[in-house]
């Protein structure tokens, strides 16, 4: 078979596609603007075993030659190319058609924010009661990478794992259904862990986003997981019975009312029967996943929180909950996804101090919020270690004054990174890197 992976992209999904089809026999070619050392050693390793690499342009002739192409979620539908292929797939399109798939419980998660530590959490607690959970999808797992794992386990015998938790961006929804059209899998549970306006660079508005979450809710899921406000709707579409749609909200203990982030897999772990009491014990255990509300470590009185992953002004208000008893000084800013920082405001009217990242962002809405508010600021740096070191000496001042109130230097951008780092990863890694500096000297 002749297969062409559209996009390798820079978090390993087309790296596990042409693997998997190389591991198979079949001829593979890959496809990407980026240059040859842009795409670092995934490029050099697969073209070592034998896949033709065409990096810096995209050729017709190579979507022609193609029996399948495997399409990086990145790249929009309509994209010229594709009117080329014969057949467009993505890795949860070939994971879900295959038969294994009906041995295994599968729970689909979607959201805007606390996708990945959700699901996370699921497979965690899931795994403390006794059970095989495998993870895949948006946190940087491929469902080819599964696939591999499942077709290894048949030859020699082993078992399927109990449950498959999937992690789905909203892309990777809308490539799935297109796939298959229409046609997805039986899910024992699907959930929808919160909606807030995002990528509205990349949607035409704000429904169209949404629309491309709720396709995930089809008819033959098992229960539904979503926040109250969306319980209507989601038994409109599915025409599930109420008893099987479950309320975020409602559902959630006062145990975990100051902790935001495990309210959603609490209610899927609800769901699948899982009894309260064993659901929290398990949670204590429960460490978090990187660059989403991580505590790197601390220095004195300074705690240091790297939350990256925080890409909406929504997710600052969402994570900053977490530290509203101390002094937080907000490392924020990057560049701009056609959103609206007023869902920060009230983060950064509290804050003790912010430093400001640069970025079309910060440039075009930050700045204007935080004057016309008159909140002071540092910055906009355009280094990461800049913006640390003046919320460092903000924290040190403040320490001096103040030596027993507890702080947090919180980076939660509440915006995308790409102008000044490769992604929100990298954002965070050199942060934390530098934090270890700071801790070592």
């Amino acid at each position: 078979m002749k297969v062409l992976i559209f996009g390798l992209g820079m978090h390993g999904g087309g790296y596990s596609a042409a693997s998997y089809f190389l591991d198979h026999g079949d001829e593979v070619r890959i496809t990407d603007l980026k240059g040859a050392c842009d795409l670092g050693s995934e490029m050099e390793a697969l073209t070592l075993r034998g896949a033709l690499c065409i990096s810096g342009t995209h050729r017709s002739e190579d979507f022609l030659w193609a029996d399948i192409v495997v399409k990086n979620p990145a790249i929009p539908p309509n994209h010229p190319m594709l009117a080329h292929a014969r057949m467009v797939v993505n890795d949860f399109a070939w994971l879900f058609s295959s038969p294994w798939c009906e041995q295994v419980k599968i729970i689909g998660i979607t959201g805007t924010k606390g996708k990945t530590t959700t699901s996370a959490a699921v497979a965690h607690v899931l795994t403390h009661a006794g059970y095989e959970a495998m993870q895949c999808g948006n946190m940087g797992i491929s469902a080819f990478t599964v696939l591999r794992e499942w077709e290894r386990r048949h030859e020699q015998g082993r078992r399927l794992p109990d449950f498959l938790v999937v992690e789905f961006s909203s892309w990777q929804i809308r490539d799935s259904v297109q796939a298959l059209h229409g046609q997805l899998p039986i899910m024992e549970v699907c959930a929808l862990t919160n909606f807030y306006p995002d990528h509205l660079n990349s949607y035409q508005s704000i429904e169209q986003y949404l629309e491309d979450k709720l396709e995930l809710f089809t008819p033959s899921i098992h229960m539904a997981v979503v926040p109250d406000v969306m319980m209507k709707r989601i038994q409109k579409q599915t025409k599930l019975d109420r008893r099987h749609i479950r309320g975020i909200d409602r559902s959630c203990p006062k145990e975990l009312e100051q902790q935001p982030h495990l309210q959603s897999a609490y209610a899927i772990l609800l769901a699948l029967g899982l009894k309260y009491k064993s659901i929290l014990k398990a949670l204590e255990s429960f460490q978090g996943v990187p660059h989403r509300i991580e505590q790197v470590g601390s220095l004195g009185s300074i705690l240091f929180v790297n939350d990256s992953a925080a890409t909406i002004p929504e997710a600052v208000h969402f994570s900053y909950a977490k530290f509203r008893s101390m002094a937080v000084h907000l490392i924020c800013g990057g560049t701009d996804k056609n959103l609206k920082a007023d869902a920060m405001l009230e983060e950064v009217k509290h804050a003790t101090s912010i430093s400001l990242l640069d970025g079309s962002f910060t440039q075009n809405k930050l700045l204007p919020l935080l004057k016309q508010h008159d909140i002071p600021y540092r910055g906009p740096f355009k280094s990461m270690g800049d913006a640390l070191q003046a919320s460092y000496d903000a924290a040190q001042a403040k320490q001096h004054d103040l030596p027993d109130l507890p702080q947090a230097i919180l980076l939660s951008p509440g915006s995308a990174s790409f102008e000044l780092f490769a992604n929100e990863f990298d954002r965070g890694n050199q942060f934390k890197n530098l934090v270890g500096l700071l801790l070592e000297a």
